[in-house]
């Protein structure tokens, strides 16, 4: 998995597969409104922890930027914060790298090239995309499934489990059950840990725990699901639900406060989406009074996609697991909905 998706050259990210043109989209391709929404996370955020006069962004997985350009547009509403903003890019891939600072965004290998920081780590569906262990119970035991040969075809192959995936079993299986559990997850959040001198980390993704079961394993081609996760190794993203209780149990165990998940429909109504919705609204208003019906299509579209965001069925299920340091209070997000932004 950590070649089909991160060999330099061959690995699926080694071009750029987010956006309308690649395999798939996320919620900032999808609307601004959810760089809006963020950026008003990150005002709360600044305000919380007193306005220090310089306040970090760290965005793990920033892709081509989309996002990173939507919060810095957005940030502009509060000139201090603006001021104090600094924002920087965490990818690892070289040619991703490239395409930030080209897009004048400084931009970091990893996250041990950061340093730490006072203000807020964000990630946005990036936990379900590092490599992972899969185990599946079976008759009362506990098995693991590895990549065997079928002649010239890969296969899946059930095996005894090695030493890495059970450490990362924190709770039994269910009869039945198929769970990832991810070394690369863990040492994430263990990383974000360090890297947080003060402030928080809010991670976007799709999730499961408690009542949510892990769904099953699958791939993403040209913004199609696809079954098998073998074929063609390289060619699709290989994805899975992240373990959001295990991630949880890590940032516990460094010493933060963890709230969530929630589901992102409740953390962006929390921050204010129906107040960006009925701004649109009010902009296409005004258009159609003027007679301005382009203006007004273009309005009424914005106003439908970002509808995804916060739609169940859609991006508005993915899940908002969030931590800070002591003594900070809990983001507005994970307040979900108020009726009212922050």
């Amino acid at each position: 998995m950590e070649l089909a998706l991160y060999d330099p050259e061959e690995g699926f990210y080694a071009r750029p597969p987010v956006g309308e043109d690649g395999h798939f989209v996320t919620s900032p391709h999808v609307s601004p409104a959810f760089g809006d929404l963020v950026a008003r996370q990150l005002a709360e955020s600044w305000d919380a922890l007193g306005r220090p006069g310089r306040f970090d962004l760290v965005e793990v997985g920033a892709g081509d930027g989309t996002l990173a350009l939507q919060i810095l547009a957005a940030v502009r509403a509060v000139p201090d914060l603006g001021r104090a903003l600094r924002y920087t890019a965490v990818e690892r891939t070289p040619g991703a790298r490239a395409a930030l600072e080209a897009s004048g965004l400084e931009a970091r290998a990893s996250l041990d090239e950061v340093g730490t920081v006072t203000g807020c780590v964000v990630a946005n569906e990036v936990l379900d995309n590092l490599p992972f262990h899969r185990l599946r119970e079976r008759n009362g035991r506990v098995l693991e499934l590895f990549v065997g040969l079928d002649g010239d075809r890969l296969v899946e192959v059930e095996g005894v489990p090695t030493r890495d995936a059970i450490d990362r079993l924190d709770r039994p299986l269910r009869p039945g059950e198929e769970r990832p559990v991810s070394p690369a997850a863990a040492a994430m959040v263990r990383d974000l840990a360090a890297v947080i001198d003060r402030g928080y980390a809010l991670l976007f993704d799709y999730g499961f725990g408690g009542d949510i079961a892990p769904g099953p394993v699958h791939a993403y081609r040209e913004h199609h699901v696809l079954a098998d996760v073998l074929d063609e190794p390289g060619s699709r993203d290989i994805t899975a639900a992240a373990d959001l209780e295990a991630a949880a149990a890590v940032a516990r165990r460094h010493g933060f406060r963890v709230w969530g998940p929630v589901a992102q429909r409740e953390a962006l109504l929390g921050l204010g989406y129906r107040l960006w919705a009925s701004g649109v609204r009010a902009r296409q208003a005004e258009a159609e009074s003027r007679g301005d019906w382009r203006d007004a299509n273009r309005l009424y579209a914005a106003r439908s996609r970002a509808s995804i965001l916060v739609d169940p069925g859609k991006l508005g299920g993915l899940q908002l697991l969030a931590f800070g340091t002591e003594g900070l209070p809990p983001p507005a997000a994970v307040l979900g909905d108020r009726q009212a932004g922050c």
